[in-house]
């Protein structure tokens, strides 16, 4: 197998997680951004063996490519494959971090709810991204039996965890979990409380209001540290859907003033699109 492009777990996570409600897991997989895929062809098994015995190299770039071939729909050819990987998942906590990372997403992608347990279980992994890349698989399961633990990781002391626990509770979107989610909307990381509101405004609640509006504002997005302009494009457009549905006659007068004077062609666009469709 060749080698994957690296680039900061980090970084992708931002790129994915600050926007997760436009992005559909199933059909597009958050593996798309590490670059192009090995030009071997290797079946499901193959790198089953490879991740059971390869070098630790060897082991994290077939699980890599397992997530791969899974979102492609080549699961299909092998069924019951949740207890092979659920062997492998438990049997991965001291390997190399990417091995449990991409194992999870694996666990997400098989749509098999049998997984949850052992993905909580990864809740409790010290590797910060590990959780991350769990709670993911976890809002890919949807299953509500994972909404007290995820609520647990949304009080999580690291920032981009938290994140991802709003996105999950949104993707599961199981009522239980409204109390939590609002809570999020005080969390003093932006990009956590505007996860939180998009989770929220799942819900058709209000109380998402002034966050999307937040969301809207330039002036308190040139405060947010570490967000290009296109990613504060979208954390605009994002909103405004939402916004549109929940905020009344404000919302209206907000978009009619984006949709006319914002600088970027593209903001126009959307806030006159979010406009038509309420």
């Amino acid at each position: 197998m060749s080698d994957i492009p690296k680039e900061s777990p980090r970084a992708i996570l931002f790129q994915f997680v600050i926007f997760p409600l436009g992005i559909v897991l199933a059909a597009v997989g958050i593996f798309l951004l590490f670059g192009k895929l090995a030009t071997e062809k290797h079946s499901i098994p193959d790198y089953l063996n490879t991740i059971r015995s390869g070098s630790s190299h060897e082991r994290w770039q077939a699980a890599y490519q397992l997530s791969k071939s899974l979102k492609r729909g080549e699961a299909a050819q092998y069924p019951d494959l949740e207890p092979q990987i659920a062997a492998i998942y438990e049997q991965s906590r001291t390997d190399d971090p990417r091995i449990r990372r991409y194992l999870s997403m694996v666990l997400g992608t098989l749509d098999d709810r049998r997984a949850t347990p052992l993905l909580i279980g990864g809740l409790q992994d010290n590797d910060v991204e590990n959780r991350i890349y769990v709670l993911m698989a976890l809002g890919e399961l949807r299953d509500p039996a994972a909404v007290p633990a995820i609520e647990r990781a949304a009080r999580d002391p690291d920032s981009d965890v938290r994140k991802t626990a709003y996105f999950a509770l949104g993707e599961i979107h199981d009522p239980s979990a409204v109390a939590a989610i609002a809570e999020g909307l005080n969390d003093g990381v932006p990009d956590v409380r505007w996860n939180a509101a998009l989770a929220l405004s799942r819900f058709d609640d209000a109380r998402a209001v002034p966050v999307l509006r937040e969301m809207l504002d330039r002036g308190r997005l040139l405060q947010a540290e570490g967000i290009r302009e296109d990613q504060k494009e979208d954390v605009m457009i994002m909103a405004m859907a939402p916004y549109a549905r929940l905020g009344g006659a404000e919302a209206r007068a907000d978009l009619q003033r984006i949709a006319a004077a914002d600088p970027s062609l593209r903001v126009r666009a959307e806030a006159k699109k979010a406009l038509t469709s309420r």
